[in-house]
């Protein structure tokens, strides 16, 4: 809102999940109310259309909004004028999410409007299937490409992504803050410039005031404990200055082979590493480097490879857990053997169907544990 205000834009576009819940809090609507006020109070309006996580059928207040704000429906496309000095200079369509789960391709509703002068198209949806997100309302960027429309402000995504710079520009600008750990890296909101020939230019501006970092620190070289301590506080350091200065939480993940293996696996090692670094680090209110925790992905100074290839019980199960990294039918195999575990009604709420990074790093720390338990130091 204050970089609206700040730039003086003739509107401001919502692209979904405003709400990170479809039951959204009282307090959460207010303060949404607020911010659509002081843009009201500056002459700016706002156009909104609801997704997935904060879709129509959720609870709301009885709430008026102020007469600035437009909220799509759920029924089918609308568009709405965008009016400066008694001209209209674009026209604004969008659809918002009826229910949480939409599968079909909203982009085949979406039409220009004929003589229109510059039309932006509003959709929650995924282009392409990206990993990582709900397939819902999915759609090809050539379905968008050849609809017409100047410029498509998507939503849906997290993360930042200039799908097509131009003719028509497709972007996704990701979430204004980081709502968890793996939500990592610069967030912010993309101001969009239209020349007279509806030549666009799009600016990213940073606007979350806490970024989420996600740290690898190396033990490859590192002989002893204070070192280790040292290089992750250093690491750290020089993550919150490339953020410039801002407050920064974040995870730290051990890895490389090294000497100190065997002190990281012992129990609460990595949580003794946790407290002591918190100690060190600044912990101001408006300055902090608060460190989240630490997870512990090293290995011994051993060559697993080289165990596979070993007439032993520890070669023989390296050999599996190589082989099951890439053998699609030991992957599809080990899933079964997995879902027994992710079906359980107790177990299941916690637990998700890994995907094949995951299941590759699940493979890895198997790996891992075999050669603290079973290798004896000799190859």
């Amino acid at each position: 809102m204050d970089l609206c205000i700040d730039k003086k834009v003739d509107f401001l576009l919502l692209a979904g999940d405003i709400y990170d819940v479809a039951d959204k809090s009282l307090r959460a609507q207010l303060r949404f109310r607020d911010g659509l006020a002081r843009l009201a109070d500056a002459g700016i309006p706002a156009f909104v259309v609801h997704g997935n996580h904060d879709h129509c059928s959720g609870w709301r207040a009885e709430i008026k909004l102020p007469d600035t704000v437009h909220i799509f429906s759920d029924k089918d496309v609308e568009s709405r004028p965008v009016v400066r000095d008694g001209r209209e200079i674009a026209s604004v369509s969008g659809i918002s999410y009826p229910g949480r789960a939409v599968v079909e391709n909203y982009s085949s509703r979406f039409a220009r409007g004929a003589g229109t002068p510059f039309a932006i198209a509003m959709l929650h949806c995924n282009v392409g299937g990206i990993e990582g997100h709900e397939n819902y309302a999915p759609c090809r960027l050539d379905d968008l490409l050849r609809k017409g429309f100047d410029y498509w402000a998507l939503g849906h995504v997290h993360n930042r992504a200039i799908l097509n710079p131009a003719g028509p520009c497709v972007a996704y600008p990701g979430c204004p803050q980081g709502r968890h750990p793996r939500e990592t890296g610069e967030k912010g909101c993309l101001l969009v410039r239209v020349t007279e020939n509806s030549d666009v230019a799009v600016e990213f501006f940073s606007t979350a005031p806490v970024r989420w970092e996600s740290v690898a620190v190396s033990i490859e070289g590192i002989a002893d404990d204070l070192t280790l301590l040292e290089n992750i506080e250093d690491k750290l350091f020089r993550f919150r200055a490339a953020a410039g200065g801002k407050p920064i939480v974040a995870r730290v993940l051990l890895n490389g082979r090294g000497s100190l293996h065997k002190n990281l696996v012992r129990a609460s090692y990595a949580e003794n590493l946790v407290q002591e670094l918190r100690s060190r680090l600044p912990a101001a209110e408006e300055d902090f480097l608060w460190l989240d925790s630490v997870r512990v992905a090293t290995s011994a100074e051993v060559d697993k490879n080289e165990l596979a290839d070993t007439d032993t019980l520890l070669g023989d199960f390296l050999s599996l857990v190589k082989k099951g990294r890439v053998n699609q039918d030991l992957k599809a195999e080990l899933r079964k053997t997995l879902a027994a575990l992710i079906e359980h009604p107790r177990a299941g709420r916690y637990l998700t169907v890994p995907d094949d990074d995951e299941l590759g790093e699940l493979l890895e720390a198997a790996g891992d544990l075999a050669v603290d338990l079973l290798w004896d130091g000799e190859e």
